[in-house]
């Protein structure tokens, strides 16, 4: 991030934050409002006048940050799960998003790579708390602790490191097709003829922007679970962006796992697709399949991404509400006094239902 008069108000001189309302940087003393990038100078590698959006680069990061950047952002280490979360010297931070534990700031940012781009929030926390709330309102098994909401303002925004990837995904299928033919019958059994065919189908698949996490200490199930992320909204990065908010460092160790479970996503996207493809046939039995990615590109990239966690049973619980499109998704424990009850009313429902059955069938 930029040295800290970059993100003074050039009106007031206060401390400017970012307006997922405006999609601008704002001073929240004299409501003086400007584009998010307008504060980065050339040497940041981005510019109020640079727009459009980041480019695709088989490179995994555009560059690192200055020295002047480094200068000006801090890391809270979480204690217990070993998250590192970076953030400005003026954002406060006192909880982990992923845990729930307290965090401490251990000094400054010891280096990292640039991202190639960010989302920008579009969803406000505001807005992310009554998606929390009526989320919660559906899950009625959850234990009470949840739904009283106590800490709803503690949710916060994160940007979560993803590689965004693209590529073509082949996949090639055989097997068997059949289709009915025609059906007789005699005095004993009914027949019908069946008609069997090889198969062998391919697809090249092109697949532009795969989401796939860059770190182990968010739930990568959870994080599927709210996407997609419309690459479109992809800008540049700039430090405006993340101004009021945090973001997690990339986890260089994890590399390598992450190119690897979006080939094994883009793989399976593709033999689903050939197998979906083939539907002239009564039925049919897939014996082999292949798959090879090609051409594979990445950028590494910020993504928006609300978290609520809450410990329950000595456990971290999250909901996670995409930052773009406020996309929800959760796992929560169950109250085991509410699951005895509802397991007790399903049984008295179909008690009464058989019994009335029974009766009515008297007559």
């Amino acid at each position: 991030m930029s040295k800290l008069k970059e993100y003074e108000c050039p009106a007031c001189g206060g401390m400017m934050e970012f307006n997922v309302a405006t999609q601008k940087l704002r001073c929240p003393y004299c409501a003086t409002e400007i584009a998010a990038d307008a504060l980065e100078t050339e040497e940041d590698g981005s510019s109020a006048e640079g727009g459009g959006s980041a480019q695709d680069s088989s490179a995994a990061y555009s560059g690192n940050y200055t020295q002047e950047e480094l200068e000006h952002l801090r890391v809270y280490s979480c204690n217990s799960c070993g998250a590192e979360i970076v953030a400005d010297e003026n954002t406060a931070a006192s909880k982990c998003p992923y845990c729930g534990n307290n965090v401490v700031m251990t000094g400054q940012f010891s280096g990292g790579k640039k991202p190639d781009g960010v989302i920008p929030f579009k969803i406000t926390k505001e807005q992310a708390q009554n998606i929390y709330k009526e989320h919660i309102k559906t899950r009625w098994l959850a234990p009470k602790i949840f739904k009283d909401n106590r800490k709803i303002d503690e949710i916060k925004g994160v940007y979560v490191p993803f590689y965004l990837v693209s590529g073509t995904a082949y996949s090639h299928v055989q097997g068997k097709g059949y289709r009915n033919g025609r059906s007789w019958s005699d005095s004993q059994y009914n027949y019908t003829e069946t008609q069997e065919y090889d198969l062998d189908r391919d697809i090249n698949l092109p697949i532009k922007d795969l989401p796939s996490i860059c770190t182990d200490k968010a739930n990568s199930v959870l994080m599927e679970s709210i996407e997609p992320f419309d690459a479109n909204g992809l800008k540049p990065y700039a430090g405006g962006f993340l101004a009021g908010f945090s973001a997690e460092k990339y986890k260089e160790s994890y590399v390598q796992q992450c190119l690897k479970q979006a080939e094994e996503r883009m793989a399976t996207s593709a033999y689903e697709s050939v197998v979906s493809s083939i539907n002239e046939y009564s039925s049919k039995n897939i014996t082999s399949h292949s798959e090879k990615i090609n051409g594979l590109s990445h950028k590494y990239c910020l993504l928006p991404v609300w978290f609520f966690t809450e410990r329950y049973a000595d456990k971290a619980w999250n909901v996670v509400i995409n930052g773009q499109t406020g996309k929800v998704a959760g796992i929560l424990p169950e109250d085991k006094k509410k699951f005895i009850l509802s397991v007790l009313i399903k049984a008295v429902i179909i008690g009464a239902v058989a019994y009335a059955v029974k009766f009515f069938l008297k007559f």
